[in-house]
């Protein structure tokens, strides 16, 4: 992978030189690590348990796709997703929306990252 192709996923919120240094394996299996991001059932789970209003069931997605995001070093994701899990576990249900607005931007950036430039 090209310098420039893991700017683009930095810029997309991935610390990739992170990941790399936490994960000590070879460029190309963390690029396959991250390529499988977009199959992660847990985003797809909290839209529907969101869109239904069912925060029980939105709080088990939230807090899955935290620690996915978070384990793939993907820094704003995790810190959106973070606030949203901790708003749905103290049942705070202040500005939900909002912040489920910014969660989605910022997983359609990572996803977006992850399409162009791993698994095109």
């Amino acid at each position: 992978m090209t310098e420039e192709k893991k700017q683009k996923l930095m810029d997309a919120g991935i610390d990739f030189d992170g990941l790399a240094a936490r994960i000590p394996l070879k460029e190309d299996f963390i690029f396959r690590l991250l390529g499988k991001f977009p199959k992660e059932q847990c985003y797809d789970g909290l839209v529907k348990a969101m869109e239904a209003k069912d925060y029980e069931e939105a709080f088990k997605h939230a807090h899955n796709l935290k620690g996915v995001s978070g384990n793939l070093e993907m820094t704003r994701l995790t810190k959106v997703t973070t606030e949203l899990t901790e708003k749905l576990r103290s049942k705070d249900f202040t500005d939900l929306d909002g912040d489920f607005e910014l969660l989605k931007k910022e997983y359609r950036q990572v996803l977006d990252a992850i399409n162009e430039h791993i698994l095109s």
